[in-house]
């Protein structure tokens, strides 16, 4: 019986993403029932801070309620997913949490006001 040992010497891995960050729609108001005037945007990288294409980004509502437009995003050839969140019932704080990788997180915090006391507002 034979067995054969191979090394590979190469210290590059295999081409995943390795960090997210917020890009816009952070800190902004929406009315109750209604969806944020702007997207909530991540970039996606990778080990060398690159941007990475094609990866899933997962979108979770962990307070404030209110939902998002789907589950999970792709990103882009510039590194960028997108999202559509909309308010819930309730006037408060909500907080939306994107992960790439199983690993890496950002979030967002939208303001979420009752519909007679939303105004426009310009950060």
């Amino acid at each position: 019986m034979a067995f054969a040992v191979g090394a590979c010497n190469s210290t590059s891995g295999p081409d995943v993403p390795q960090g997210i960050s917020a890009v816009s729609g952070n800190d902004q108001y929406a009315a109750v029932g209604s969806a944020a005037s702007n997207p909530l945007v991540v970039l996606v990288v990778d080990p060398s801070g690159t941007p990475f294409s094609g990866a899933t980004v997962s979108w979770t509502v962990t307070g404030g309620g209110g939902s998002v437009s789907d589950s999970t995003s792709t990103s882009d050839a510039s590194g960028h997913a997108a999202m559509t969140y909309t308010a819930g019932a309730t006037p408060g704080v909500a907080t939306v949490v994107a992960t790439v990788a199983q690993v890496w997180t950002t979030s967002f915090t939208v303001y979420v006001e009752a519909p007679s006391s939303a105004v426009a507002r310009v950060r």
